[in-house]
């Protein structure tokens, strides 16, 4: 999960039980698994993204799946561990999300099916094929570049699977008479 200096690790942690998150943070803190950047902007972020996908690939050997959350984002964690159990030892590469493909001038993005930022999940699969020695100077737009990196290095050996979207919410949490505006605070 990327963070910056306006997230609530409290919050977070008391969410997803400590033992499953792994927060990607701007600088070096407890509770920080990853630090990117030092200091991340909005301009940025694709930068971050390339770093802790470096790190996952090569520091978390053991983990099965992963989670890119935005952190004003909620998942349905019931859904997740169905999502895991479903897919447990899976053999090609796995991506999960809701997908755009990147029309645009920029050669290394043009065509990319990416996951939008809100939330993808992925397997060990997907990070033991993925590109993650890329490197892009281009306008920011960092689930193209994950994207990216998947087409470089995967191909077309992916399995996409689209998200149940009933089951993400992005910066307005409204379910069983709950209201939960994520977004007070703009972090960009």
């Amino acid at each position: 999960m990327p963070m910056n200096c306006n997230t609530d690790h409290q919050f977070y942690s008391n969410m997803w039980m400590g033992d499953y998150l792994h927060p990607v943070c701007d600088y070096r803190s407890s509770g920080c698994a990853i630090y990117c950047n030092q200091a991340s902007t909005y301009n940025t972020l694709a930068k971050k993204t390339i770093c802790f996908t470096r790190v996952l690939k090569n520091y978390y050997n053991e983990t099965e799946f992963f989670i890119k959350l935005d952190d004003d984002a909620l998942v349905d964690r019931d859904y997740i561990f169905g999502l895991m159990e479903k897919y447990k030892g899976y053999k090609k590469p796995l991506y999960i999300s809701e997908f755009s493909t990147y029309h645009n001038s920029q050669p290394l993005l043009d065509g990319t099916r990416y996951g939008n930022g809100k939330f993808y999940m992925f397997n060990r699969k997907l990070l033991d094929c993925i590109a993650s020695s890329i490197d892009y100077l281009g306008p920011r737009n960092e689930d193209a570049i994950f994207g990216a990196m998947v087409r470089l290095g995967c191909g077309e050996n992916v399995k996409r699977v689209p998200q149940d979207n009933s089951k993400v919410w992005h910066r307005e949490y409204i379910n069983k008479n709950k209201r939960i505006d994520m977004v007070v605070l703009r972090n960009h």
